[in-house]
């Protein structure tokens, strides 16, 4: 009997874990958060302030708190803006060895008009738990190819894929040819053949796009891709210094005004022409390796300091291995930042506001006014460090998103287990 009760109750347990949060409601009545420290990432903290928002809006900082509003009493504790995860495979992979499950790679190697925002699974178990940390908005997108795809900005607490996008279809993705120098040397020439003529390819694709007019022939490459001659950001990852000038001077050619180059601490000697250039920079995982062999193994976490004393507008990413399933970490980058020189908030801003100019949604997200979205959180302690975030309460538009996730029930599991065992 006690075997029968004992199936059961892991029956039972895998069924509960196997669930994610459903989604919030709309918010019905006004939520005033008080006496908290307030991190806008404007530049300004606000101590023991308040903040109200209602119908998802941010409509009083400091203001009079409404009758009907539900208080939250954050004494002790801060709040953020939701941090925002670009450049990543969250929502298009759940098991990176199920082929069944991973919706990051196409076949094509220009796949423009590929939209990544309908391969974005809002079930996926990863979510809740990433946001967990206070990432309540991402960017998903497909990581094969030169022309990868168009991706839209999802937020992270939604039904389906149509209840979650904030800004549809506004970033293509471009990975610029990387040089390759190998020491056989008719292997090296048929790679920069190649290259060349990669090059050649996406210069006349780009060209035809800006000239085409879809009312006479419908061409879903060219479609995609001329937007980005208006407002559409061009987002393009770059392997090294070399490749940056390159990408700058292509841009430059094409009148291309709406880039933002992805890119390592290998950029450190370029710092002063992508200045010139204007273009935002986002600054691939800081937690790594330099990818230099005789670079300082500080580099990585010193580079964010050396971009912003040029006067760069930079942003933080969590790409590379394994990437979706940490990305819980981004605010722990932003953090390492700071123990390199980062002032915490501008090192706030950099996985904020810095990240929502760069995607072109900055009217409504990245830092706490009036007016603005109520996407935030609160956290017992500073949220960019790893032994003090603690996020208590979240809300998306509004809505007070459920922090349970497999990671938190898997806790109180065991937890439970060993106290029954004492």
């Amino acid at each position: 009997m006690k075997k029968i009760f004992f199936t059961l109750y892991i029956l039972v347990s895998a069924m509960v874990l196997a669930q994610r949060p459903n989604p919030a409601p709309a918010q019905k009545n006004p939520i005033a958060i008080t006496n908290a420290t307030i991190h806008t990432a404007t530049g300004t903290v606000l101590n023991n302030a308040s903040l109200v928002f209602e119908n998802g809006k941010i409509t009083q900082i400091n203001g009079s708190i409404p009758s009907n509003a539900e208080v939250i009493n954050a004494q002790n504790k801060h709040v953020y803006p939701g941090f925002i995860l670009v450049n990543n495979t969250l929502g298009l992979v759940e098991i990176s060895a199920t082929n069944a499950t991973v919706d990051y790679r196409e076949a094509n190697d220009i796949s423009p008009e590929v939209r990544s925002l309908i391969s974005f699974n809002t079930d996926s178990h990863v979510i809740p738990v990433i946001r967990s940390n206070g990432v309540l908005l991402t960017q998903p997108v497909l990581k094969h190819g030169t022309l990868s795809c168009t991706s839209s900005i999802m937020q992270l607490d939604a039904w389906n894929w149509e209840d979650a996008v904030v800004a549809t279809d506004n970033v293509l993705h471009l990975s610029w040819p990387e040089i390759f120098r190998i020491d056989d040397e008719k292997r090296n020439k048929e790679f920069q053949t190649r290259r060349t003529e990669k090059i050649k390819e996406l210069t006349s694709l780009f060209q035809r796009a800006q000239q085409y007019d879809n009312q006479q022939v419908k061409d879903y490459k060219l479609n995609a891709i001329k937007p980005v001659f208006e407002n559409r950001k061009l987002f393009v990852e770059v392997a090294g210094a070399n490749e940056t000038l390159e990408v700058i001077a292509w841009a430059n050619k094409l009148n291309l005004k709406n880039v933002v180059l992805i890119g390592e601490s290998n950029l450190v000697g370029v710092l002063d022409d992508v200045k010139k250039s204007n273009f935002p920079l986002i600054i691939k995982r800081v937690h790594s390796l330099p990818v230099n062999s005789s670079d300082s193994p500080r580099l990585p976490y010193e580079f964010a300091k050396l971009v912003q004393d040029k006067g760069i507008l930079y942003g933080l990413d969590y790409s590379g291995d394994m990437e979706y399933q940490n990305s819980r970490n981004l605010p722990f980058l932003a953090g390492t930042t700071v123990a390199y020189g980062v002032e915490k908030e501008k090192a706030l801003q950099s996985i904020t506001i810095n990240l929502a100019i760069m995607l072109g949604i900055d009217k409504n997200y990245g830092t706490l006014e009036v007016g603005k979205s109520a996407t935030l959180f609160i956290s017992e302690g500073d949220a960019l460090d790893q032994l003090t975030n603690n996020v208590t309460e979240a809300f998306i538009e509004g809505r007070k998103i459920n922090l349970d996730n497999q990671q938190k029930e898997l806790y109180k599991t065991y937890q439970e287990k060993y106290r029954l065992n004492q």
